[in-house]
């Protein structure tokens, strides 16, 4: 199932294609995968929802996916589809990624999320996990974002990627996104 791009990145700014609006970041409604529910609808003015999920969540072990949690998620992004919002996916880490498989499997398990959620028109993409941003010196054809979004546009080219504020300031990469498609998220 493919789906037309609904959103652009524009000056690393969530931009909707078709009236041009800008949609903030910088205030988001943010909800927990563990408690996801229809009641978390955000306020009506917020049209944008971050959602956490943990790679723990997701994978229970090597290979081995929740595809109950999976179910229930879709089921809330459809949720918010039903009722005008959007949202973008906030993977996070609960072990470490000391190595290149380590990597994998982490980016695995989120491709795996995103194929499950391939359906729901609410999501417009995913942040670039912080775990991941902590390990690049800069946002180039060999970072560690840059692979995490090129194995995710195998299937799903129509996401755009947002990268946390304070992990950029962090690892001092405002000048590398600016040169960037990321699109710039406060927590």
């Amino acid at each position: 199932m493919k789906f037309e791009p609904l959103f652009k990145s524009e000056n690393n700014k969530l931009v909707n294609i078709e009236s041009g609006d800008i949609y903030s970041t910088g205030n988001l409604h943010w909800v927990y995968g563990e408690n996801i529910s229809a009641a978390c609808l955000p306020d009506s003015k917020k049209k944008v929802v971050a959602v956490l999920i943990k790679w723990s969540a997701v994978e229970l072990e090597p290979g081995a996916y929740n595809e109950e949690f999976l179910a229930t998620l879709r089921d809330y992004l459809k949720t918010l589809e039903n009722n005008g919002f959007y949202a973008f996916v906030v993977p996070e880490t609960v072990r470490p990624l000391p190595d290149a498989d380590a990597v994998q499997s982490y980016i695995d398990a989120m491709v795996h999320c995103a194929r499950r959620i391939k359906d729901c028109v609410s999501v417009v993409g995913f942040a670039i996990p912080a775990e991941l941003l902590k390990k690049d010196s800069d946002l180039g054809v060999n970072s560690y974002a840059q692979w995490f979004m090129n194995e995710m546009n195998v299937k799903h080219a129509h996401y755009v990627y947002f990268a946390d504020k304070a992990v950029i300031a962090e690892k001092a990469l405002e000048e590398a996104l600016k040169e960037s498609v990321l699109i710039e998220y406060a927590k």
